[in-house]
This record gives structure tokens, sequence and C-alpha cells, in this order.
């Protein structure tokens, strides 16, 4: 019965992973009508030459970020290179400007995608359903864009591609390509810890299909001290969520400047303020899709173990393993700081194992057991300050 909730359970997981990574229709639509509205404004507006040069030279350091980004197979190497668009506050923001601020600051956008795409790894099966991009160059010009003059697409049609950017003219003839795209899901580098969570979670994955009574062989893979290869990956999503705050610092900073600047284009500095509303957004989104396999994946897996030990400790017709059984309490307990993380099924499995402890302990023994749990060595406080809950 156990085993078929752990199914029931990983299966209801599995559905909220799989699916592609798809925009939220306020994010999809924001660079729908920015892009639109940044191409009519590139061929009809009366530009002085100041200006064209100030845009010649900051779409010039954008697309080499853009190139640097794509790239790489590092993630918070990535997020580094689009830090490193930071204009004067003195130049004028019109929509080039915007368009350009748009695309500087998603580095926390390709990055997760990154991460994601990565994660998505432990099973094929969960890759195949997901958005891949093996190139950062495509050679034909998707349907959704028509009538391609000059550098900049006119007409953008129903919906926007925006991991596509249509402006970085050196780079596209540098490399003989007609279309550059900033997405880049390459493998990561094979010392990255979220490559060697993969790792893990492949193994301990194996052991749980290939064994109905996997405790012994699940030992070594699940320890009692959860391993570091689960605390660097966490170590790393903490580093996200700060790399994110602190982009939307500066859009803060940015949407502060340009409303006290009389010059600002009020078209631009509108779509600065949707950005800020969508990005957060997106980050959530984004950031729920990392929890679940970050967090509440392994959860699983452990509370399903912690469930095995258990039965393989009671007995119906002799005496229970009462020290396997208050071992296990113990380490169940260790998962209670993760409870702020985890998405609704696993969070209501442990939350029914924990019953079942308690029930048989009773309310005073399992409150014992839990305040030597606390006692145990952990490694892991450091990385809960870091974290900032949903």
């Amino acid at each position: 019965m156990i085993q078929n909730k752990l199914h029931r359970i990983c299966l209801m997981v599995i559905l909220l992973l799989i699916h592609p990574v798809i925009m939220a229709d306020d994010w999809k639509d924001l660079h729908k009508d920015l892009d639109k509205d940044f191409l009519e404004y590139v061929d009809t507006a009366k530009i002085d030459e100041a200006t064209k040069k100030k845009h010649t030279e900051l779409t010039e350091r954008l697309c080499k970020i853009h190139e640097q980004g794509a790239k790489s197979n590092k993630v918070f190497e990535i997020m580094r290179y689009y830090e490193q668009f930071d204009p004067e506050p003195d130049v004028k923001l019109d929509l080039v400007l915007t368009k350009l601020w748009f695309d500087g600051l998603k580095g926390w956008y390709i990055a997760s995608n990154t991460l994601i795409s990565n994660l998505l790894l432990i099973d094929p099966e969960w890759s195949k359903e997901h958005q891949k991009t093996e190139d950062y160059f495509i050679d034909e010009l998707p349907k959704k864009f028509k009538n391609f003059e000059s550098s900049y697409y006119k007409d953008v049609g129903n919906s926007i591609d925006n991991y596509i950017v249509p402006y970085c003219d050196n780079l596209l003839k540098k490399s003989g390509k007609k279309y550059f795209n900033i997405i880049n899901f390459k493998l990561l580098d094979k010392h990255d810890p979220i490559t060697k969570l993969v790792s893990w979670f492949t193994k301990v994955e194996y052991y749980y299909n290939a064994f109905d009574y996997w405790v012994k062989e699940l030992k070594s893979i699940l320890p009692d001290n959860f391993p570091d290869v689960w605390l660097n990956s966490l170590m790393e999503y903490a580093d996200f969520q700060k790399k994110f705050s602190k982009t939307q610092k500066k859009l803060e900073q940015l949407l502060n400047f340009y409303n006290n600047q009389k010059n600002s284009n009020p078209k631009a500095l509108e779509y600065l303020r949707r950005l800020k509303n969508t990005q957060l957004s997106e980050y959530k989104k984004l950031d729920n899709k990392l929890r679940k396999i970050l967090f509440s994946w392994p959860v699983i897996f452990y509370v399903a173990y912690i469930n095995r030990q258990y039965n393989n400790a009671d007995s119906l017709i002799w005496f229970d393993d009462r020290y396997t059984m208050r071992n296990a309490a113990m380490q169940l307990s260790k998962l209670t700081p993760f409870i702020p993380y985890l998405n609704e099924p696993t969070l209501k499995w442990l939350m029914e194992t924990q019953r079942m402890f308690k029930d048989k302990f009773g309310e005073k023994e399992y409150a014992d057991i839990v305040t030597e749990s606390k006692l145990l060595p952990n490694n892991w406080a450091d990385v809960f300050k870091k974290l900032t809950p949903p």
C-alpha cells in the first residue's frame, strides 16, 4: 500500500515537472508588445546621430554578452555576464534602451532554464518533454516572424519567441547565421553541483525501481546525514535566489531614476513598470519548478525510505525493532526545515508519516525524539539561513 502511494505521489510530481518551461501569458505578451513597438520605433522615429551612436555602442556591448552567455555551461557565469550590462544613468530612456534593458536583465531567466533543463536529465523521458536547444544559432526564420527587412523584423505576428534577438548584426555577420538565440541549454560542467546531484538522483531512482525491499541498498545513497551533493545544490539554489533579488533591486533603481528624468519616453517607462511585475511572477513560476526538483523530489525519496524502515521494524507477531524505528523517526524530524519549500503532495505525505510515528510512540515520546533529533550534528543550518521561502 505504501509503495503504491509512493508511486502515486511520484507520478503527481513528475506530471508537474515534465511539461516544457512555457512562459506565463503576461510574460509572453509583454515581450510581444515591446518587440512590436521597439521595431516600429526603430523604423519610424527620428533619432539624432548622438543617440544612434550610443544605441550602437550599447547594442554591441549587449550582443557580446549574449554570445558569451550562450557559449557558457556555467549557470552563475551566465548571470555574471549579464550583470555587466549597465549603461550610464545619463542615457535617455527610449524604446531601444528599454529593449536592451529587458534582455540585459534576463540573465536570471536564462540561468533558471539552464538549471531546470539539466535537472530534468534525471530521467531521459522528462528531458524529451522539455524544450531543449542544442545550438544558440538558428538558420531558419520562424514562421511567426514576417517581412524581415534590414536588421529588424517589421511584423512580429501574434506572438514572439523572445529567445531570439534580431539586433545583433555584427555577431550575425561574423557567424554567418541569420538569427541569434540567447537561450542555450547545454550540459553543465561535470563538476557542477547540479550535475553531481543528477548523478545521485539517478542512482537513487535505480534502486527504487529495481528492488522491492530497498533498505540495505539505499542506506549508502540515502544516509542519515543528508549527502553533501544535495547540500551543495541547495547552496547553488540560494545563490540563484540572491542573484534574482539583485536584478529586482536594479530594476527598482532604474524605475526611480527614469521616473525623475523629464526626457524619458513614457511608453518606454511603462514597459519597465510592466517588467517589474511580470519578472517577479515569472521568477515565482520558475522558482516553483526548481523547488519541486531540488526539495520535493529528494524529500519524497527520504520519506519513502523512512516508511520502508518503519515497516521492516514493525512486527505483527513479535517485538518491534524500536531502535530502528526511533532512528527513522529522528531522520524524519530532520526533514522539518524543508516544509516551507515542499509542494502539497510531498508535504501531505510527510505529515502522514509523522502521524504514523506519533501513533506508534505516543505524543510524549515522539516529542522527546524530535528534541533529540535537534541535538544531532547539522551541517545544513547555514543553507536555510540563505534561502527565501516562497
